[in-house]
Parts: C-alpha cells; structure tokens; sequence
C-alpha cells in the first residue's frame, strides 16, 4: 500500500538486468535508512516480463506487474548484453530496433506512471543503474514544490550548471520527476504521443523525443532560480520544468570520470545518486564502475572472503604524466601489458588479479574533450578513471581474465582474512624490504619456485611489467599456447581520438593494442633480463619489448613507441593543440 503524501520511487526492470534492479533496490533502501526488514513504501518497480515478475517474488522485491504491462518485444532495450544469460530477450540486430524496444518499454513505464499521478502521487522514476547514495525525499520537499517536471542533464560543466547555462545540453530521462499535477498528466501524454508516432524505422529512442518535446514547448521566459539551487523554466501549456542539480543528481561521467564529489567538502553538495551513463564496455562498464567505488551490492560473500590474489603496486612512469592524447596512449599501452602480465601471474600461481587503478591522460568521452582534454574547467589527469576507458571488460571476461577491482581491499566487505595477509614482492630492487623477490622478466617455473609457496593471500608486485616474460618449458606449451589465445580475445579493445587534421594528415589515433605474446619473448628473455636495470630511466625502451606500436590513425599509419622521453614530449606535443588555435571542433564522436 503506498502512502498517499509521500514521495513515490519507481524503476523499472526487464529480463537479463535483474541484477541492476536489486542492487537499485538494495541501495535506495540503505539511502532511506530502512533496516533489513522493514517493508518497503512507496517503492514501486515495473516487472517487464514473466521471468522478471518470478525473479521479484524470489527476492522479495516490491514489484508492480501484469498482462498490460509485458513488454513483448524480445530485444534486450537497456544498452548492449546483460550480465548473464537472459531467458528469453536478444540483442537488438539494429540501432532502428534498439530505438523501438526502448520506446516500447517506455510507453509501459509511463502508463504506470500516469496511473500514479492519477492516483496523486509524485514519482521520481530512475533507472535500474542510478545508485542511490543518500535519502533525496528531505531535498524534493524542499525544493520541488512548484515544479511539475524535473529531469536530470547530461551537461559535463558544474560551473555552467550552478549558473544556469545548461539549458541547451541534452536532459537525461533515466532521471525523472513529475509532481501530481494536470500540466505534469499532460506533458507525459504528449510524450507518449511522440513515441507512438515515431516509425518502424526510426533510430530515434524515448530520450531524444523527450528532448524534442522540450524544445517544442520551449518559450521566451529565461530561467528563474528557485529553492536548492533548482532553475526552472515556463514551458508552453504552463508545466514548470526544472533541471535537476548536476552535482546531486550525478552522471556517470560527473562521478566516476571527473569525480566531482571528491572536491566538494560541504555534505550538502554530496551527490543523491549517480548515474551509470557516459560508460564503455556496455552494461559491464556500468557494474565494473559500481565495483570500484563500492555501490554494487548484489555480490555473494564468498566474492570478499575466497581466493587469493595478486595485485601491482607500480606508479605510472612520470614522463608520461602530462595531458594529451598520445601521452594517453602511451600511459594506456603500460597499464595494458602490465595487466597482461599480472593475468600470467596470477594464471602459474593460480591468484586472481586486483587491476591497477588507472590514471588517464584523457577522457574517453570525446564530445568535449579534445584537442585539450579537459572536461568543461575541470583538466586531466584523472586519477582513478574507470577501468572501461583502456579495456573491453566483456572481451576480457570472454577471455577468462580472473579479476577485481582496484578498490577491492578497500571494501568493508573484504574479509580481514585477506587485507591482514598482504607481502610485497620486489622484480627490481635486491636489497628491497619485501618479503619475497622474483628476478625481472621471469619465467613460469621460476615464478613457482620463487612465489609458489607464499602463503599470504595477496601479493604486490613492484615491477608488474618487468615482472613476467614467458612460459618457458615444453611441459609449459600448452599453457603458453591458451595463455596468449586468451590474451588475444581479453585485451581487445577499440578507441577513437579524433581531433583536426596535423602537419602529416594524421587525423585519428585508435587504440588500444594487444601486447605481443608471449611466446615470441620466449627467446629474448635472457636478453631482457641483461638490461633490465636500464629500464627504470628508459620507459619507452621497455615498452617497446611488449609492443610493435601503441596505436594507429584512420589511414592505417602506425604510431610507433619513442625511443626515450623528449621524442616522447616532442611527439605529442605536435598533436596536442590549444583550444584558443582552433576556430572549429569537428571532433568525431566514434566508440
């Protein structure tokens, strides 16, 4: 039974996604101060499909389903693959047929919507990937109560948003609110009116008519500012609509790329949620993110308390610490082969691997990035970017890569079983403190006799890419032969970084590159030991044993690595332009 004065939270959940909705569900109930028991009111979430309606009742989730509310369409409509195997949805075989799954289950999520306003509630709808963070029903009193609509945007510059100058950027409608009024009835209806017209054919999602709609009843007032810093404007037929606060009502790139919340200090600038968008890698970048920053809920115990694990403990050369894309490039091929070598480590000593936290040079979210990489006033590095913005998390998973996040020591949840039982492991320094040493571009059999007795349940490595070279015995050819076959499928992965044709007609760098395999090291292990000393002042020279090149333009002309660090500085510096140069941004946003 739903309250009738009180703030209505709905989602709204399809099969293969299951695991988003219960995690939505387990968050907000935290945010609401609920305690494991209690009965949840005033949450509503829309079952789709049968198997979802028998997935709630096995949870006890607080779904709302039935006959007139089945989406019938079979295409998975939230985004690329699920997580795990869905009973009976399929990928979309065209952007078209994406386009008109979306609207369809739109179209099903409005009609309870509008069964709720008629009933007058006020609903804020969000999406299976929206986390909430704290409760938002003391902040909607406040400052909701002469808005009929409310969206949040995807706008990227806070500063803008704080002065009112995001009104042109795109809303986003996996945030939504509507107040239980006739102007908020009607303009949902016109909504829906618009996803009914569109054609079979059409690319255009429920986003984009929402979109249009705004822009065709957009009118000449300007924007006022109401209470909590909410602006709203007078659309045509009198709805109020409101832009949610970009830094409460955070998208994926606010909260995960540009980390926004980490530089505010006053509590009532903390995010109410974050939005899983602006990610790569599908619907596997969008948990992988949840991961790293402790919102994703749904894990079994045994995901912190079993196993053990191998992890790096290596900083990022600083020659490469400077903004642009090749530099990023360059940053991304490092991150990249020592990743690979900490799965052949953990493969011999049969560890997981805890993936490094990644620093990014630039953002992978073109459309307002380059040439400078910088996002609105806000300039890289990132620390911390997503795991998403130089792997391919489902190429790496159909490649049986063993994995956590960078974060996972950092869990509450992690058992002290594992964070008390760490030792360190020294690739680079004989006279180094840690426990353990393990010569440079080690063998298999010698990463068993030097590690394979460690009984601590994590390892940290100092040199992860000095640290592995190749399976070096005959016994060892099979394992070499699926190790480097596994690599091929896990490290695939694919960027765009467009920017205005340079002096040499380079218009496009792609990366990201596998690092060579294993076996063709085989025979220059001895070698690389030899001079592996020289490598800790040479970074580009070590990088270069890994790879032929560290990306490619659209005329297939290969980038190849620097020989040593001024070439490096030299050669990105003659593909980095300042904004002030460039009259035009023909920037192709291509992932």
């Amino acid at each position: 039974m739903l309250a009738r004065d009180g703030l209505v939270f709905v989602s709204y959940v399809s099969d293969g996604f299951h695991e988003f909705a219960l995690n939505w569900l387990k968050l907000l109930r935290k945010a609401k101060g609920a305690q494991p028991n209690e009965k949840d009111e005033n949450i509503v979430m829309l079952a789709l499909d049968e198997a979802t309606e028998r997935f709630c009742e096995r949870h006890s989730m607080p779904c709302f389903g039935g006959a007139n509310y089945r989406y019938k369409g079979g295409v998975m409509a939230t985004g690329g693959t699920a997580l795990g195997d869905a009973s009976g949805a399929r990928q979309a075989a065209s952007v078209a047929e994406a386009a008109k799954a979306m609207r369809e289950m739109t179209t099903l999520r409005v009609k309870l919507l509008l069964d709720l306003l008629d009933r007058g509630h006020d609903v804020l709808v969000s999406d299976a990937d929206v986390a909430w963070l704290r409760d938002p029903r003391e902040w909607m009193r406040e400052a909701m109560t002469d808005v009929d609509v409310a969206a949040s945007t995807d706008c990227l510059n806070a500063r803008d948003d704080d002065e009112g100058k995001c009104w042109g950027a795109p809303t986003n409608t996996g945030i939504l609110y509507f107040n239980a009024t006739e102007p908020a009835k009607k303009f949902i209806a016109d909504w829906v009116d618009g996803m009914e017209k569109a054609t079979e054919d059409t690319t255009e999602r429920d986003q984009e008519i929402f979109n249009k709609l705004l822009i065709k009843r957009s009118s000449t007032s300007e924007s006022r500012e109401i209470k909590r810093r909410v602006r709203v404007k007078r659309l045509e037929g009198g709805v109020q609509f409101a832009l949610l606060p970009m830094r409460l009502f955070a998208s994926g790139h606010t909260y995960f790329v540009q980390r926004l919340h980490e530089r505010e200090t006053r509590l009532d600038e903390q995010p109410l949620c974050a939005h899983a968008t602006f990610q790569f890698s599908q619907v596997h970048g969008k948990r992988q993110r949840f991961r790293e920053h402790g919102l994703w809920d749904v894990e079994e115990d045994d995901y912190y308390t079993q196993g053990n694990f191998i992890a790096m403990s290596d900083e990022l050369p600083s020659v490469w610490n400077a903004t642009g894309v090749h530099n990023h490039l360059l940053a991304a091929a490092w991150y990249r082969a020592s990743i690979r070598n900490l799965l052949a480590l953990g493969r011999v000593l049969n560890r997981t691997v805890i993936l490094p936290r990644i620093t990014c040079m630039c953002d992978r979210y073109w459309g307002h990035a380059l040439p400078s990489c910088a996002i609105g006033y806000l300039h890289p590095p990132f620390v911390g970017c997503p795991q998403d913005h130089i792997m391919n998390l489902p190429a790496m998973e159909k490649g049986g890569a063993n994995f956590r996040e960078w974060s996972f020591l950092d869990n509450a949840r992690t058992s002290d079983a594992i964070r008390n039982s760490v030792a360190e492991v020294s690739t680079v320094d004989k006279d180094s403190e840690a426990k353990y040493a393990l010569g440079p571009f080690a063998t298999d059999t010698q990463v068993l006799k030097s590690l394979g007795s460690a009984r601590e349940r994590v390892l940290v490595v100092d040199g992860a890419l000095t640290s592995f070279c190749a399976f070096d015995s005959e016994a060892s050819s099979p394992a070499a032969k699926s190790f480097d076959s596994d690599m091929n499928i896990a490290l695939k992965a694919e960027s765009w970084f467009c920017g205005p044709e340079d002096a040499k007609g380079v218009k496009c760098a792609i990366g990201f590159p596998v690092p060579k395999p294993t076996s063709e090291l085989r025979g220059e292990c001895a070698r690389l030991r030899s001079v592996a000393k020289t490598f800790s002042s040479q970074p580009h020279s070590l990088l270069s044993n890994f790879f032929v090149n560290y990306g490619q333009d659209d005329k297939s002309n290969v980038f190849g690595i620097p020989k040593d660090s001024s070439s490096a500085r030299q050669n990105a510096s003659a593909f980095d332009i300042d904004l002030d140069d460039v009259d035009t941004h023909p920037f192709a946003v291509d992932e």
